[in-house]
């Protein structure tokens, strides 16, 4: 009987085996994508948008130079 409890032999420490590396894969899945996707409210956000916009005028000025 003590052999059917231990968790090696026993089906329900398996199956929870198993669901818990599932869940645990999702859950540090989602972290990583959390991570690397970064909102625009973010600094580093801001500082890209500050530094990409002076460079989008400037071709927006060449653009229109150009045709004149």
């Amino acid at each position: 009987m003590t052999n059917k409890l231990s968790p090696e032999q026993s089906w329900w420490g398996w199956k929870s085996l198993i669901v818990a590396c599932i869940l645990s894969l999702l859950f540090m899945i989602i972290f990583y994508l959390a991570i690397n996707n970064e909102p625009d409210y973010m600094p580093s956000q801001k500082n890209k948008q500050m530094v990409e916009m002076p460079e989008q005028m400037n071709h927006a000025e060449m653009h229109s130079s150009s045709s004149q």
